[in-house]
C-alpha cells in the first residue's frame, strides 16, 4: 500500500471526530470516501493534509512510519487537496496560478517565462486537457477551473490527490470532463482520493469505497461488489428505499401556476401547470433550460415571450419582488452565495425576505422578529447553537432548512427549488425530503428541477423532461423509468411512453 492509517483517532472538546480508525490507499487507485455529514471525512483528510494532528494511531508512508506535522509536509511527501471552495487567484493567469511559488527562474532571478509555458503544457498533456496558460481565471468556468486546481496539485509532483466534493458545482457536461482527468491521473499510477454525496458518481469512479459513521470504519469494499442499497444501509442505517417519504394522491388542488409558451434565456417555448399541494419536478440534461425556468419564474432572467397565470389571473412577473409579492420563493442550488448571508447571524438571514412585515416607521420590532426566528427553527427542527451562530458554521442540511424556513413567514404558495439536496448527505436529504412533502400538506405547491436522477424519479407528483429549452415529455408519478427520462432528455419521442408537454 501506498499511504496506510492505522488505528487513527482524533478528538475535540466535547467530540471524538475519529475513533480508531484504518485505511489502506493502494498506489494507482481511486478510493472514495462515504459517510453522513459528520461522519469524520472532512476531519481524516485534514489528518492526512497535515492540518490536524491525530491524538492517536501511525501513518505510514510507503511502509515507513511518517509524522505529517503541517500541510507543507504533506506537500512535500506528495499528498494534495483539492477542497471544495474555490482556493486560485481569479487576477492572476492559469500558468501563474498553477506556478504559484515554484515558478522556474532564469538569468538575474527571473521568471522564465518559456519554461513556465513549457512546464503547464506538460502537465496539461499528462492529464490530456487543453488549456491557455496565459487566460485569467477570472475568466475560466466552473470545471475549467477545478482542473486548474488540480494542475496546481500535480505541479507539486502529487502522489496522493484528495479532492472533495469536486463535482458540487459543476454541470453533468463538466463531470464527464473532469472524470475523464481523474481516470488519466490513475493510469499514471496517481492515487485519488474522492469525496462525494452523490452515490451515482462512487459508482462510476471509484475501485474501492470507504464508509466512515459516527467517526468509525464502518467498512472497506471494491465498487463492482456491492450496490447502491449497501451503500446507502452502510452509510445512514435505513434502506434507500427508505429515503423517500411516500407520494401523495394525486393533487386535486385549485391550480395555483401556470404558463404558455414562455422564451426567454435558454428557453424555447414552455408550458406546464402546477396545483396547491403538488410537487412537480423538473428534469432534462443540463444545459437544456431547466436553471434558467425557474429564473425566469422567479423573476430574476427576463422573459420574451408568453403568458403566465398566478391563481387563475394573469401575472407579469418582472423581478425577484414581483414574485414575492405574488407569493413565490426560490431556493438556489448555490445556497452559501445566493440562499444565504453567511457570514450574518441564522436570526439575520431568517428574517431578512419578511422584514417589512416586523417593521413600524421603518424600526424593527426586534421581539417578533426574534419570536419569528425562534418558531422557524422549531418547526423545520433546525440543529444549531442559538441564532446568534453566523450561518456557515451550521451544516449543509441545517443551511438548507434555513433557506427554506426563511420563505415561511411570507406563507408562499410556491416554492422553487433548484437541485433542492445538492451537496446534501444522505441522512440530511431524508430530513429535506420529508419537508418538502409536509409543505405540500399546507396546500404549498413545489416546482424543484433535480439532476440527480433517483431523486426525480421518487420525489415529484408529476415529471417534465426538458430538451432544448421546452418540455419533451410528462411522466405521472410512479410511470418513469431511468430509459424513459434519459430518452426524452436527448431528444426522443414517442417510444418512452410519454406524453408531449
Amino acid at each position: 500500500m501506498l499511504l496506510e492509517l492505522k488505528n487513527i483517532s482524533k478528538r475535540f472538546p466535547g467530540v471524538v471526530a475519529l475513533d480508531d480508525v484504518s485505511l489502506e490507499l493502494a498506489p494507482g487507485e481511486v478510493h472514495a470516501l462515504a459517510g453522513e455529514n459528520g461522519a469524520g471525512k472532512s476531519t481524516l483528510i485534514k489528518v492526512l493534509a497535515g492540518r490536524y494532528h491525530p491524538d492517536a494511531g501511525a501513518i505510514l508512508f510507503d511502509g515507513k512510519q511518517v509524522e505529517i506535522a503541517d500541510p507543507l509536509k504533506a506537500s512535500r511527501m506528495g499528498i494534495s487537496v483539492v477542497y471544495q471552495e474555490y482556493n486560485l487567484l481569479p487576477k492572476l493567469t492559469v500558468q501563474d496560478n498553477i506556478l504559484l511559488g515554484r515558478e522556474p527562474l532564469g538569468r538575474l532571478g527571473r521568471i522564465d517565462r518559456a519554461a513556465a509555458c513549457a512546464q503547464v503544457q506538460a502537465l496539461a498533456a499528462r492529464m490530456k486537457v487543453d488549456v491557455d496558460p496565459d487566460r485569467y481565471v477570472a475568466d475560466l468556468g466552473a470545471a475549467e477551473a477545478k482542473i486548474v486546481e488540480i494542475m496546481k496539485a500535480l505541479a507539486a509532483k502529487v502522489e496522493v490527490l484528495i479532492l472533495d466534493e469536486p463535482t458540487a458545482a459543476l454541470p453533468e457536461k463538466d463531470v464527464a470532463a473532469l472524470f475523464a482527468v481523474i481516470r488519466s491521473l490513475r493510469e499514471a499510477g496517481v492515487t485519488v482520493v474522492y469525496i462525494s454525496h452523490r452515490l451515482e458518481e462512487i459508482f462510476s469512479i471509484a475501485d474501492r469505497v470507504s464508509v466512515l459513521k459516527d467517526g468509525q470504519l464502518v467498512g472497506t469494499w471494491p465498487v463492482a461488489q456491492i450496490t447502491r442499497d449497501f451503500l446507502v444501509r452502510s452509510m445512514v442505517g435505513r434502506e434507500l428505499t427508505d429515503i423517500y417519504p411516500p407520494r401523495r394522491p394525486p393533487a386535486e388542488g385549485q391550480e395555483v401556476l401556470a404558463a404558455e409558451g414562455l422564451r426567454g434565456a435558454n428557453l424555447g417555448g414552455v408550458s406546464f401547470s402546477l396545483r396547491a399541494g403538488e410537487i412537480l419536478g423538473v428534469g432534462g440534461m443540463t444545459g437544456n433550460g431547466q436553471q434558467e425556468f425557474l429564473r425566469c419564474l422567479f423573476g430574476a432572467h427576463p422573459l420574451t415571450a408568453g403568458s403566465i397565470r398566478f391563481q387563475g389571473q394573469a401575472v407579469r412577473i418582472g423581478s425577484p419582488r414581483e414574485a414575492m409579492d405574488l407569493g413565490l420563493g426560490f431556493i438556489p442550488d448555490d445556497r452559501r452565495n445566493e440562499g444565504l448571508s453567511v457570514s450574518q447571524s441564522v436570526l439575520r438571514n431568517l428574517s431578512l425576505p419578511s422584514l417589512s412585515l416586523r417593521q413600524t416607521a421603518g424600526v424593527i420590532r426586534r421581539k417578533q422578529e426574534r419570536q419569528a426566528a425562534e418558531g422557524i427553527v422549531r418547526d423545520l427542527e433546525i440543529k444549531l447553537a442559538g441564532l446568534s451562530q453566523p450561518a456557515r458554521s451550521m451544516s449543509g442540511g441545517n443551511q438548507q432548512r434555513a433557506v427554506i424556513g426563511k420563505w415561511l413567514p411570507m406563507k408562499p404558495k410556491v416554492l422553487l427549488f433548484l437541485e433542492p439536496t445538492l451537496g446534501i448527505d444522505v441522512g440530511a436529504r431524508v430530513e429535506i425530503y420529508r419537508l418538502m412533502r409536509r409543505l405540500t400538506s399546507r396546500e404549498v405547491a413545489i416546482l424543484m428541477v433535480s439532476s440527480d436522477m433517483l431523486e426525480l424519479l421518487n420525489v415529484p407528483d408529476r415529471i417534465l423532461v426538458f430538451w432544448r429549452g421546452a418540455v419533451a415529455a410528462e411522466f405521472a408519478a410512479g410511470e418513469a423509468t431511468e430509459e424513459a427520462v434519459m430518452f426524452a432528455a436527448s431528444g426522443g419521442k414517442g417510444e418512452a411512453g410519454a406524453a408531449a408537454g
